[in-house]
């Protein structure tokens, strides 16, 4: 079911399958600065946890019994109810259920909370252990962001502006060659320029990253889109070659190598697994902000 909320410059529309974003746009024009696929076969996990990436054999250990989870968890797989809605908002929520107990052993509420202030969409992701136990997971997603915005120009046209300079050599997962990647950096290590030979083979993590916040811009207009992403643990890159968009996800916990490793099957091992305590919630969030 989709969901519209809007404020006096914004319209965002989504779904509660997937808690997919479909539609960000300013009120008085169509261009949709998401991108959405035209084929069923294209939709992506929107939303992850409490998996990003894979496990060695799709199986992981867990106090002493192997369980079998899918690549980035199972809540991609969910039509979430709608827990919360206003004009400006809504809450989408899944909790245990039969399904989720047998791939991961806990009672939990995972809700995912968009919200609109100005020209910014903010992504919440709000994990509550309702356990009896500590609870481990990670969390993220994969929001395609149009490129080019509004099919003015070409992917090559854009560009990723940081914050901060950022290295190639901060590249900890890759698909493809890193000399590809590398020579797309500026020298001073401050801009990727977008081309599909990067993502030929996939996609590729940076960790640490020292941005606060990333630009999606391009050489031919002022249409940009920011992602305010303090705090998360990993900074992901991907593109399908040939479609008009960049997937720029920002993930909290921990991912995968590839090929994922052995070691990565036992689950209160895997670097960076994000813990809570029985009754302690995780807010993890970012903003996108839309500019013309």
């Amino acid at each position: 079911m989709k969901t519209t909320i809007s404020n006096g410059d914004i319209t965002f529309i989504s779904d509660s399958f997937n808690v997919e974003p479909w539609v960000l746009r300013f009120n008085d024009e169509d261009t949709n600065y998401f991108w959405r696929p035209e084929s069923i076969e294209k939709l992506g996990a929107a939303v992850c946890f409490p998996l990003l990436g894979l496990l060695p054999d799709n199986k992981y250990s867990l106090d002493g019994k192997e369980y079998t989870m899918l690549s980035h968890g199972f809540a991609h797989d969910f039509d979430f109810s709608i827990a919360g809605k206003s004009e400006t908002s809504v809450c989408y929520e899944i909790r245990d259920n039969e399904k989720t107990i047998e791939q991961y052993p806990y009672k939990f509420s995972f809700q995912v909370v968009y919200s609109l202030n100005g020209p910014s969409l903010r992504t919440e992701y709000r994990v509550k252990n309702l356990d009896e136990k500590e609870m481990y997971f990670s969390v993220g997603g994969h929001p395609r962001y149009s490129c080019p915005i509004g099919n003015e120009g070409s992917f090559e046209d854009y560009y990723v502006e940081f914050e901060k300079a950022e290295s190639p050599k901060n590249i900890v997962k890759s698909y493809g060659p890193l000399s590809i990647i590398e020579k797309h950096f500026s020298k001073d290590g401050m801009r990727l320029d977008l081309n599909y030979d990067m993502f030929e083979k996939g996609c590729f993590c940076l960790h640490p990253f020292n941005s606060d916040y990333i630009i999606l811009g391009n050489k031919i207009n002022s249409r940009k889109t920011r992602l305010d992403v303090k705090g998360l643990s990993y900074l992901q890159f991907w593109a399908s070659v040939g479609d008009p968009f960049l997937a720029i996800e920002p993930w909290y916990g921990s991912i995968s190598s590839y090929p994922a490793k052995p070691t990565e099957g036992v689950w209160k091992e895997r670097p960076g697994t994000l813990r809570i305590s029985p009754g302690e919630e995780r807010i993890c969030y970012f903003d996108m902000v839309i500019s013309r």
